[in-house]
């Protein structure tokens, strides 16, 4: 929805630049969507930043230039304010995996296909990288929670995978669980260690890994080397 004054921070998107002072005539709807977009996005800021332990409601307010009284009319606490801003990021990615997944036809192309995607969108947004993947495990048991139920999300997609292997029946029941979270592991390490421009190269390699249970070595490696579509 673009917004018809300026926004005064030309780096922003209309939406999520301030609002001018005064009276503007902006619709109200319009006013709380830019609000509450703009808390979000200082709070992604503030966990790229210094952490999900160094995040105030003072900071992220003002990071989002409105006062703490209006993060209130939003959140109750910085917790809430993380598990909205969780959602939206785990839906925009979501919405970038299962379009890669429709790309192709045959199982192991398709995990390529999902992975490339999520290391492209990783490598282009590292400061939601951190909100998704390296903060949780700090940010309390609710975020943590949410964090567990969004990677169970992703394991139907792996085990469909099981009736590539003689062995696949008898596989543990955490075998998808642990290559999903065995991902995002290393993926969030490589942006904690400030090199989430390179994740888009571990393309090969995380393919591999994730498909070997499933189609043994050699087949993994090879299509893990075949291009997308």
């Amino acid at each position: 929805m673009p917004s018809d004054p300026p926004g005064e921070s030309p780096e922003l998107p209309d939406e999520l630049a301030r609002l001018p002072h005064g009276r503007h005539g902006l619709p109200p709807e319009f006013v709380e969507r830019n609000q509450r977009q703009r808390l979000l996005a200082s709070l992604v800021r503030a966990l790229a930043d210094s952490g999900y332990n160094a995040a105030t409601i003072t900071g992220i307010a003002e990071g989002a230039g409105v006062t703490t009284r209006t993060f209130y009319k939003y959140f109750d606490s910085v917790e809430a304010c993380y598990l909205s801003a969780f959602d939206t990021g785990a839906e925009l990615l979501g919405e970038r995996l299962v379009e890669a997944w429709a790309t192709e036809e045959d199982w192991p192309a398709r995990v390529r296909s999902a992975l490339a995607a999520a290391l492209d969108f990783f490598a282009g947004a590292p400061e939601l990288a951190s909100l998704l993947l390296t903060e949780p495990f700090v940010a309390g048991p609710d975020v943590a929670a949410r964090y567990r139920a969004e990677l169970a999300r992703l394991v139907p997609y792996l085990r469909e995978g099981r009736v590539l292997s003689p062995e696949g029946p008898s596989f543990p029941e955490t075998t998808e669980r642990g290559l999903i979270g065995s991902l995002a592991s290393r993926i969030g390490r490589k942006v904690t260690a400030g090199e989430a421009a390179e994740l888009p190269s571990l393309l090969a390699d995380l393919t591999q890994f994730t498909l070997t249970p499933y189609l043994g070595v050699q087949a993994a490696k090879k299509a893990a080397a075949k291009r997308s579509r």
